[in-house]
Order: C-alpha cells, then structure tokens, then sequence
C-alpha cells in the first residue's frame, strides 16, 4: 500500500499538458536575468558612443545657461518635452532589447504557451499569514543561501579581474578627460563580461535544478497513473468492447481481400496463408490474409467461394503465419518454395484450358 502512496511514475503527457493550461512551467529567474544583463551589455556597447554623444550634448547646453526657455511657460514645457522625448528615443533600443531578451529565455526554456488560468486573480496571496509563512519557509532559506553564494562568486570574479589592474587604475590620475573616460569604459566592460559569463553559467545551473524540480514536483503514485489511464480510456468493459470491434472490422478487411489472392497455401486444419502476387507491381508475393482454426476455415470457405487455390503446403504456411504481418511481402528465403507453387498454379490453369 504504501508503494502505491509513493510518487515514483513519471508525469504522463496527460499531466505535463494540465500543467501547462495551469501556467506552471520550469523557469529559471537566474536564466532569465542572465540573458537579460547579456543583452543589455551588448546593445550598450554598440549604442555606447551614440549615447555618450547624447549626454555630451546635453551636459553642453546644460552648462551654457540659456534661459530663453524659462521665459514663458510655454517654452519651458515645449523643453521639457522635447529633452523628454530625445531621452525616450534613445532609450527605445535598450528597452526593446530587454523585452526580446525576456521573450526569448522564457521561450527557449519552456516554450511558447498561453494559460487563461494563470492570469486569474489569487486572493489567497493577500493574505498575511501565507505571506509571512513563505517568508520563513526552507524554500526562502535555499533561495537566501543561493543569492549569498552567487554574490560571493560575483565578488571573486570581479576581484580577481581589478587585482591585476591596481596599477593601471593608480596612473589614470594623470589622464586626459577623454582618455580617462575610455579607461573606465573598458573596465566597466571587461567587468561586464565576465558578469555576463559568470550569471549565465549560475543560470544554467538553476534552470537545470528548475526542470528537474518541476518534473519532480509533477510525480505521479502508481495509483494516479491508474486512474489517469482509467478516466482516458474508459472502463475496462468499453475497452474491451473497443478492442473486439477493432479485431471484427480487421477480419472483415481481411476475407474481404481473399478473392484478390493468387493461392491460398494451408496446413490443412489449423493455418491458412492467402498470397497475392503481381509481377507488374509486386517485387514479391505479399500476405493480405492469414488465420488459425476458426478463421482458417473462413479464409478457405472464401476461397473456395471465389474460385481461389488451396494448395497443401505445411511447413510454408506455418512459417508466413508466425513470421509475416498482413500487407508484407514473404521473405527472400522462402522466395523459391512459394515460386514453384505459383508455377504449379499457372500450368493447372495452362492444361484446363
């Protein structure tokens, strides 16, 4: 019983795609960060000069103290909104490249999906006592560990980038503005890199704990996995009902396809093999009837009926029975034995006429 109780059966597809309509997805926030931060370095590298001369521009007329736009109100508002709107173009880009990076890590680790149910409120996350419960839950303690390690292995990073450039930050003090300004824009950058490289490998990390835990979560018991099979494919009654209406129409198919056959070859009280051969379209005889007892006698009452051989052939019939399906062509051993009995065929019908 308390095998049953365990949940040791993995999700079956039924319960994966309940999820889905639920909302619930593996997800990594570190994953969805670290593409996050990695675009943003990277647009803010090719767009660095165009901003830079942006706020050049501004710092200029800033400090030229032209106060003809504090004239009226109109003309201060007419500023306004034109310094409002330069800042909100050249911020298009950057914020662009974020809502496309965001787009496409969640895409990447669970793919697209649309969920009413997830969109629905949930007032039971107002409550404070749940709040406060989930605050000082282990899952908070692991996440708290998990967010001090990573700033601990941030900081070495980043420390073991400056250590070696102490001397080169002590001899900016004797560079030019413009110089001084593109020291520190490759620092800030190398410093970037590595960030980048470093919260993309934390992110795979959590994304692969992530899955692992959402596939653990979905477990199903032994029983579970019983009723789901149950409810989906009905009661044990209907099922079997199914599988004999199923096996009806398939020999029903079947005798249908024995007039079409060239011979049907018999151990005379248990097997019967009805064969169809066209050498315009056949590369060799195929099977498109077959059946034991009850059902060789219906296969040889068939042919009978329409004419059909039977020949006598024991070992051959027993043999395409048990090796062949319905619709495949006999094997190349038995290619010559089944030959000569078309052969023998052909000369019966030469002499009659």
């Amino acid at each position: 019983m308390a095998d049953q109780q365990e949940k040791t059966e993995q999700p079956t597809p039924r319960r994966l795609a309940k999820a889905r309509e639920e909302g619930s997805l593996p997800t990594s926030t570190e994953m969805t960060s670290a593409v996050a931060l990695i675009t943003l370095t990277a647009t803010t590298y090719f767009m660095g000069p165009r901003f830079l001369q942006w706020a050049v521009n501004n710092a200029k007329d800033a400090f030229t103290c032209d106060r003809t736009c504090m004239d009226t109100p109109q003309s201060f508002l007419a500023f306004v909104a034109q310094k409002a709107l330069a800042a909100a173009l050249i911020s298009i880009p950057f914020l662009l490249a974020l809502m496309i990076s965001g787009v496409a890590a969640n895409l990447g680790m669970h793919g697209l999906n649309f969920s009413s149910k997830a969109m629905r409120l949930r007032f039971d996350m107002l409550n404070p006592g749940k709040a406060l419960g989930e605050m000082f839950s282990k899952n908070s303690a692991v996440k708290l560990i998990l967010s001090i390690v990573k700033l601990i292995f941030i900081s070495i990073i980043v420390y073991y980038y400056l250590r070696n450039r102490i001397g080169l930050l002590a001899t900016m003090q004797w560079a030019w503005s413009v110089e001084l300004l593109a020291q520190i824009g490759r620092l800030i950058l190398g410093v970037m890199i590595r960030l980048c490289v470093g919260l993309l490998f934390i992110g795979i990390i959590d994304f692969i704990y992530q899955r692992w835990r959402y596939f653990e979560g979905l477990k199903m018991t032994k029983q579970e996995v019983k009723e789901e099979m149950r409810s989906t494919q009905g009661p044990p009654e209907a099922q079997r009902r199914i599988r004999q209406l199923q096996f009806e129409a398939t020999m029903r198919r079947m005798l249908q396809d024995v007039p079409k056959a060239n011979v049907v070859l018999v151990n005379p009280t248990h097997v019967a093999v009805a064969l169809q051969y066209d050498p315009k379209k056949m590369h060799a005889p195929i099977v498109v009837a077959k059946g034991a007892d009850n059902l060789s006698e219906k296969i040889k009452e068939v042919a009978r009926a329409y004419g059909v051989p039977i020949i006598r052939r024991p070992a051959i019939a027993r043999e395409l029975y048990a090796t062949v399906d319905l619709g495949r062509p006999i094997p190349e051993s038995l290619f010559v034995a089944v030959a000569e009995v078309l052969a023998l065929i052909h000369r019966l019908k030469h002499q009659r006429r």
